[in-house]
């Protein structure tokens, strides 16, 4: 009986260190696994300790990709790994990035099809013990990629939408249902761009263009609101930049998302200033609010140039013929005068000399 008990009692150890194992063996592999820039920039894009989406950082990451700076590839994959992950609030904040992403970058679809991240969105929807909000989302966003036409040059999208269709899995067409074409422009409309940092924010700070206009509308900020509101503009204005100084040509100076950045950074001048005329004793914020000032001024006189210079080139040709036109007019009209002036001053001769 006892030899039965330890034959048993060494069969559990051994299942136990095979098990033990395994998990280690996982646990040596992630830990070896090379981090990339990719999957680090996704790391903080889906922090547990973040309450909302950093909006700023998750545009960033796509204004990177379009300038092939960060792998779309990568990012896809590492958006993956958090949507498989048991984390609510980083699963919640992958679907976020993937679909800021999806929407902002041209060849992201493509990798989304090539990784099959909609197989693992469909075994996160699966799994009972998925967070009701995030299977909600995951669902709302198949749908939304599976009822565009713009997408049917990619199968997978329609089917995978059509096969939880035919399983009757759908999710509640309400408010809360995003529509098929959306971009970061609607994004930059509805929240002001974060920081790097992730932080809360307030239901006034949720409008873009509320924020800095309601910022000193309470009496005195807190030093913590100032800080937050210079890391936001500062976001903002990096974005511009970036935009405005990129090698594309012309530049995308009318495209929404550059308008939208300069009207957030034209609403946050006066704000910068009462933030300068307000500070007392705290020399590195004022530091850093009168530099940020000079950096407006100047990515703002940077666009009124290109935009100048794109309306110059525009009219240039239709003035120089409109020039033209107008002398050749004018000089028409000159002649039927003259003309006019000499047969009524002839007249007024022959009738003279008539009578």
């Amino acid at each position: 009986m006892d030899r039965l008990k330890l034959s048993q009692f060494g069969e559990r150890l051994k299942i136990g260190g095979a098990q033990m194992s395994r998990l280690v063996s996982d646990k040596v592999k992630e830990i070896l696994q090379t981090s990339t820039p990719e999957s680090k920039i996704v790391d903080e894009a889906t922090l547990e300790t973040m309450e909302d989406p950093n909006w700023g950082l998750n545009l960033r990451i796509c204004a990177m990709i379009n300038g092939e700076q960060f792998s779309g590839a990568e990012i896809v994959r590492a958006i993956k790994k958090k949507i498989s992950g048991k984390s609510v609030v980083s699963q919640r904040l992958s679907l976020d990035l993937l679909e800021a992403c999806a929407m902002n970058c041209e060849k992201v679809f493509s990798e989304v099809a090539s990784e099959r991240v909609l197989d693992e969105m469909v075994k996160m929807i699966d799994n009972p013990q998925t967070d009701i909000g995030n299977r909600t989302r995951a669902i709302q966003l198949i749908r939304a990629w599976g009822e565009t036409e713009d997408l049917e040059y990619l199968p997978i999208f329609r089917q995978t939408y059509m096969s939880l269709k035919e399983r009757s899995i759908s999710a509640p067409r309400d408010g809360m249902l995003l529509p098929t074409q959306y971009s970061s422009e609607s994004y930059i409309q509805q929240l002001p761009l974060s920081p790097p940092e992730s932080h809360n924010v307030t239901d006034s700070e949720l409008n873009g263009a509320e924020y800095p206009a309601n910022l000193y509308n309470h009496g005195s900020v807190s030093v913590e609101k100032r800080n937050e509101f210079l890391l936001t503009t500062r976001n903002s204005l990096e974005l511009l930049s970036s935009i405005l100084n990129s090698e594309t040509e012309p530049k995308p100076i009318k495209e929404d998302l550059t308008v939208s950045l300069l009207e957030k950074c034209k609403q946050s001048q006066p704000v910068i200033k009462r933030v300068i005329e307000s500070t007392m004793g705290d020399e590195a914020m004022l530091f850093d609010a009168l530099n940020l000032n000079d950096e407006l001024q100047k990515v703002i006189s940077l666009y009124e140039e290109l935009e100048a210079d794109l309306k110059s080139g525009d009219r240039c040709p239709e003035s120089s013929d409109n020039t033209q036109t107008s002398l050749n007019d004018g000089t028409e009209k000159c002649n039927e005068t003259n003309v006019g002036s000499s047969q009524k001053d002839g007249s007024s001769k022959s009738i003279g000399s008539n009578t």
